[in-house]
């Protein structure tokens, strides 16, 4: 519902100073990016948004062992 930036990151972790994908209100996106996961394999999303909400789905295409 309003502009800003998701940034992806191993739970855990510090927030990364560049984001996964920027956006805009009302604006559907998509993106590839390859995100580390923590030892527990979790993984965590910060939202950088001044005001509103915004939808994440996140979809798995593939890991590296």
């Amino acid at each position: 519902s309003g502009p800003g930036n998701m940034r992806l990151r191993a739970a855990g972790t510090a927030v990364p100073p560049t984001s996964s994908i920027n956006f805009k209100a009302g604006q559907i996106r998509a993106n590839n990016a390859v995100i580390r996961l923590n030892a527990q394999r979790e993984l965590a999303a910060y939202l950088d948004q001044i005001s509103g909400t915004a939808h994440l789905i996140l979809d798995v295409n593939g890991y590296f062992k």
